[in-house]
């Protein structure tokens, strides 16, 4: 019986490694600057605890004031802020995030579905509504109202980036948030930024800082 040239041990040391030894081939961010899926190690799946310390209170605060939140209602809102929690499911490689949070004012659920490379390019030299469009989904603020939402990967997939557009609470503007791992998967960053439609206003930017259960 004639042997494969593929067990020959002859002709073996020729070869590359197998394919299933080989990691998946992916670009570097540059080649895609937005991704659909999240790089295989990552999951911001989990139930979460907020780590109130005082830096993140002075810069709660802060962020309120610029929201244009009074004295008052920052002493309120500052004075429950260490009962919140979060529960995230992601889901079909990262294209799904499921966020759901809740505080004495209640719960805040929305679905963030992420877009880019693979299903399409995202090369640099492309440009969005010329050579792709990102998919978009509307859902509620924390206030219930009705924006659009976009999502997609960075950093090679190790970074969540969304938007939430078209808000006119706070005198109109656009939510930013950047969501990541931290301490080896127990801690989940959550860096969110307010984009006034008045550029007169300064930005309202504040770090969340989730400890995972359990941790």
């Amino acid at each position: 019986r004639q042997r494969s040239n593929d067990s020959d041990p002859e002709i073996a040391h020729l070869r590359g490694p197998a394919e299933a030894d080989c990691p998946p081939i992916r670009p570097e961010p540059p080649e895609h600057e937005r991704w659909a899926i999240s790089t295989p190690d990552v999951d911001l799946s989990g139930s979460w605890k907020i780590i109130a310390d005082d830096r993140f209170r002075r810069e709660y605060a802060a962020y309120l004031a610029n929201l244009g939140f009074g004295y008052v209602l920052r002493n309120v809102a500052l004075s429950v802020i260490g009962s919140t929690t979060e529960y995230t499911h992601q889901a079909d490689d990262g294209r799904s995030l499921l966020v759901r949070g809740k505080n004495p004012r209640g719960v805040w659920e929305r679905t963030l579905i992420a877009s880019g490379f693979p299903d399409f390019d995202t090369h640099s030299s492309l440009r969005e509504s010329v050579h792709y469009e990102h998919r978009k989904v509307m859902v509620r603020t924390a206030d219930s109202e009705r924006v659009e939402a976009e999502a997609w990967w960075e950093n090679n997939g190790t970074v969540h980036r969304s938007w939430l557009r078209g808000g006119t609470k706070y005198g109109g503007g656009d939510f930013e948030c950047y969501r990541y791992l931290e301490d080896g998967g127990n801690v989940l960053v959550c860096r969110s930024i307010f984009h006034p439609n008045d550029k007169r206003k300064p930005r309202a930017q504040v770090t969340w800082r989730y400890l995972r259960d359990g941790a």
